[in-house]
């Protein structure tokens, strides 16, 4: 009986390791977005068990610090002399303890990364002068520029494009290193970060010939500190243009417009949405911009205006992509759960609008890492929401407050009992949502 509860304790706190763990990869084991995410009411979902199972990806790093947090835990058993109360300890602390491991590796993963950034250095100078880089940033619309680019590029050139939402300095060295090679004639490259220096970073990796700057909002500002410091970011990428490189600036986006007149010595264009819509299988407007920014970047490359619009038509799916799917009951949802951001938001409340449905619902985790312009962006969001949606859950309590008549339900799977179902019945899932809870929505899976 006694190795029975033996064993049952020590599942129980591995679940609780897996749990902290899974968090601290969520954040990429940063401190600075873990520090954020301690602000935060999910924090609690960290430190307290929790009936949901949270499991980290299973990587070779993770499989290191359970060892390591399994190894802190029974360093804690063993130093408290009470055997029933130092089990207990050792739970209580899991937060500690993987957080602890989580920094004990830390100068051994930078170094780790250092070394595959340096790697990729290399290579990318044994390519060929003629392979030209394209350089994608922004705060919305990166993943979607990058995506629509490579494939109408690739109708009649060799392109290598980074992988999935992979848009740091080590996810673009791992491109380089994996993927790219002397038959590309382009690398299209997407160029996240969430403080100063990480852009430049990756442009001293590949130095771009070509740059997208898709627009700029307050996303990461928390991170960030200020707006002048997150401009100054997407900057990067621009400083790292020879002179007289082309740049492509959304004009419909006051920041990046304004932004675009600091750089003369570049041959600036400005993009805005078509006159006339593209034909496209991307659902929502919002993508008409992103589809303009390629067709002026292909129309640059020589690329035949009818081709690049036959391209549009048949865009392969990618991960960020508005999707509709079939849910219980025959019900229509458009899943946006990947995107976290304003305009994102924004864009997909509009594109709901245009549907005809007798009920539409809006299930949302609210917009992460807004810093002090949080409570602007939600009220807004909210407003919008309450002339179109007929429920509003929000699974967040600190954000609920700017959602009028929002019902707040932390568990989506207790949201599932209530939404009324039907063939008229529209749910939209927008911000960071539970796969599990996407699976039993839309089990389809369509």
């Amino acid at each position: 009986m006694i190795y029975l509860i033996e064993v049952i304790y020590w599942l129980i706190l591995l679940t609780a390791i897996l749990r902290c763990l899974y968090f601290w990869q969520l954040k990429e084991y940063r401190l600075d977005r873990f520090k954020d995410f301690l602000s935060t009411s999910q924090r609690l979902q960290f430190f307290l068990p929790s009936k949901h199972f949270f499991r980290p990806k299973l990587t070779l790093k993770i499989l290191l610090l359970v060892y390591l947090s399994v190894y802190f835990s029974i360093l804690i058993i063993n130093f408290f002399s009470q055997r029933l109360l130092s089990p207990l300890i050792a739970f209580i602390l899991t937060p500690l303890t993987t957080s602890l491991s989580v920094l004990l590796i830390k100068p051994i993963s930078d170094m780790l990364t250092d070394m595959i950034i340096f790697l990729a250095k290399l290579k990318m100078k044994l390519m060929p002068k003629t392979q030209i880089v394209i350089g994608i940033t922004g705060s919305f619309g990166k993943t979607s520029t990058k995506e629509i680019l490579s494939h109408v590029l690739s109708a009649q050139f060799k392109v290598c494009k980074t992988l999935g939402t992979n848009n740091t300095a080590l996810g673009v060295a791992l491109t380089v290193l994996k993927q790219l090679n002397r038959s590309h004639q382009y690398f299209v490259v997407e160029m996240g970060a969430y403080k100063k220096g990480e852009i430049k970073t990756i442009c001293q990796i590949v130095k771009p010939k070509i740059a997208i700057i898709t627009g700029i909002t307050d996303q990461h500002l928390s991170l960030f500190g200020s707006r002048e410091n997150l401009i100054q970011a997407k900057s990067e990428l621009l400083l790292a243009l020879p002179p007289k490189s082309p740049a492509f600036f959304n004009g419909e986006n006051q920041i990046t417009k304004k932004l675009a007149k600091q750089f003369p010595h570049l041959n600036t264009v400005y993009y805005y949405f078509p006159k006339n819509k593209f034909t496209t299988n991307l659902l929502g407007d919002y993508q008409q911009l992103n589809l303009q920014a390629a067709y002026l970047v292909g129309q640059k490359l020589q690329l035949p205006p009818k081709l690049i619009r036959a391209r549009f038509t048949n865009i392969p799916a990618f991960k960020t992509m508005l999707v509709k799917k079939i849910g219980l009951n025959q019900s229509t949802v458009i899943d946006d759960s990947y995107n976290a951001n304003p305009e994102g938001f924004k864009a997909a409340i509009n594109y709901v609008k245009t549907l005809n449905y007798s009920q539409k619902i809006l299930i949302t985790s609210g917009m992460i890492e807004l810093g002090s312009s949080s409570q602007k962006h939600h009220q807004e969001m909210g407003k919008l929401a309450q002339a179109i949606f007929n429920q509003v859950f929000v699974t967040k309590p600190d954000v609920a407050e700017f959602f009028p008549q929002v019902q707040v339900e932390p568990d989506p799977n207790r949201i599932l009992k209530k939404l009324p179902l039907n063939s008229r019945t529209l749910v939209l899932l927008e911000g960071r949502l539970p796969q599990k809870f996407i699976l039993s929505l839309c089990p389809n899976r369509s």
